[in-house]
């Protein structure tokens, strides 16, 4: 499917990906880009493996530029954006970039930094169409966590602690928005991996067809509360009073509260 061919309000109003590093973003963000709904400024070749994240790399500079963080990894940058500080050569920049992308059709970007950010973009575009997408914090812990302990303690003994922070800052963040936000359509990553019903709940709230860019065998960390898993839980309620259960749980408990709603209406 061309983006010329894509439902007209795809073409003024952006879909924006919002979620955790490692939550699926790049799978949603390639399978609409796949469908038609341009996600990346140009042809970017081989996967995600191949350290393609389907992130367009105009709004993922503007983004590391509001947050000042061009030499932070990832897991530190959970400082949201104060969109009151945002000067007018950074307004404007942001309206080149959505002038630029919006010139040939349907089109949107995700960068997982854009929950922190998110406030700035809503100023410039009004409503933009939300995907929301989330994965229980054992499964993206243990991605973090891959390496052996000893390693990541001689090294970098604070890494951990700040994957677990990120997840809890870039979830409560989404938590939060797709509250403000109930038009956002909130997916559970598990689900989308193992059933159709996510790509259905997806092609509907975009109004396009959808190509499939699942592949069996890329979920490759399953959710194990570990000894090390828990301990790095109580460490966030300690230190910052962020409950990663809980706010998987409130995740869990909103996305169920849009289906019904969905069912109700079909």
């Amino acid at each position: 499917m061309h983006s010329e061919t894509a439902p007209t309000y795809l073409h003024k109003n952006p879909v924006i990906v919002l979620g955790m590093h490692k939550s699926g973003t790049t799978l949603i963000s390639e399978t609409l880009h796949a469908s038609g709904i341009a996600m990346i400024d140009t042809t970017q070749e081989g996967g995600y493996d191949d350290g393609n994240k389907m992130e367009r790399e105009a709004t993922r500079c503007l983004n590391i530029a509001l947050l000042g963080c061009e030499d932070l990894e990832s897991v530190r940058i959970t400082q949201s954006l104060d969109v009151a500080t945002t000067t007018l050569d950074q307004r404007a920049h942001g309206r080149a970039v959505l002038e630029t992308a919006s010139r040939n059709g349907a089109w949107g970007f995700k960068d997982p930094r854009t929950l922190l950010t998110y406030d700035y973009w809503e100023d410039l575009i009004g409503t933009p169409q939300l995907v929301g997408i989330f994965r229980d914090p054992a499964e993206v812990f243990r991605h973090y966590a891959r390496r052996p302990w000893w390693r990541w303690i001689r090294q970098d003994p604070m890494y951990i602690p700040a994957a677990m922070h990120a997840w809890c800052v870039y979830n409560d963040a989404l938590l939060t928005l797709a509250r403000r936000r109930p038009d956002m359509l909130l997916l559970d990553y598990a689900a989308f991996m193992s059933s159709p019903l996510e790509m259905s709940r997806l092609e509907k709230h975009l109004g396009v067809p959808l190509v499939d860019r699942r592949i069996e065998g890329m979920r490759r960390a399953v959710a194990n509360r570990t000894k090390a898993y828990v301990i790095m839980e109580r460490v966030e309620r300690s230190w910052y009073g962020l409950d990663a259960s809980h706010i998987q749980a409130e995740l869990l408990a909103l996305r169920s509260a849009q289906i019904k709603m969905e069912e109700h209406y079909a």
